[in-house]
């Protein structure tokens, strides 16, 4: 199916980006991995179709706070300004729905098997009026939370980089040794033929891991781990 991003979230990466123009995007995202569009109701999939295009209704945005853009301070800003076009945002073990949802704009505990710690995920309503509604987003209150939510900047653990095919170096090194590859298959590229099968090998024996064949943050944190 051809597909798009709703309008709406167009906007709001473009915003973002202008707010913080050097930051991470290893954890960005619009529409879903195979885990996501193995459910047909996440926002990250094309469910809805307006003139025969699907419509993505969700972005992930990387919590990146060394540089300079913090999505947990970020997720509260949205939830305060209570933008009529959001149908929830999770943030780091916390949900909050839009209007149209329950308990409106309260945080509520999040028990996904990703807790969204290394980004934002912000879904917009099914409603086309509002999904592909261009105006700018609220940006006020952005500094003021991210001043209350230095703390917890401060003590976040930057994730290693994202690592896909055509990767390079001693990370992909250090990656292949823990997903169990031995001898010259450490050998520091991330190659389609014995790293990549090897790597959604691992995922799959590790679930919740989605075995997309990428090593990002949760990927990470289950080799660390070991």
């Amino acid at each position: 199916m051809n597909w798009r991003v709703a309008k709406s979230l167009e906007i709001l990466l473009a915003d973002v980006n202008k707010y913080a123009p050097h930051r991470r995007k290893d954890s960005d995202g619009s529409i879903g991995d195979a885990r996501h569009q193995a459910e047909r109701t996440s926002d990250h999939n094309p469910y809805i179709v307006l003139n025969g295009i699907g419509i993505v209704r969700a972005r992930d945005f990387t919590h990146a706070p060394e540089t300079g853009f913090d999505a947990y301070a970020f997720a509260e800003m949205l939830r305060l300004n209570k933008d009529s076009r959001i149908r929830y945002i999770i943030s780091n073990k916390k949900i909050a729905s839009g209007a149209g949802g329950p308990s409106p704009w309260v945080w509520r505990a999040y028990n996904g098997s990703n807790p969204h710690d290394h980004h934002t995920h912000v879904s917009v309503t099914e409603d086309a009026a509002h999904f592909d509604d261009p105006r700018e987003w609220n940006f006020s209150g952005m500094i003021e939370e991210v001043v209350k939510q230095a703390p917890l900047a401060n003590s976040f653990v930057v994730p290693p980089a994202t690592l896909r095919v055509g990767s390079r170096g001693d990370l992909v090194k250090k990656m292949q040794a823990g997903i169990g590859l031995k001898g010259a298959d450490v050998d520091g590229f991330f190659g389609a033929t014995i790293t990549f099968p090897a790597l959604k090998k691992f995922q799959a024996a590790h679930k919740p891991l989605d075995p997309d064949g990428i090593c990002g943050p949760e990927t990470w944190k289950v080799i660390t781990a070991a």
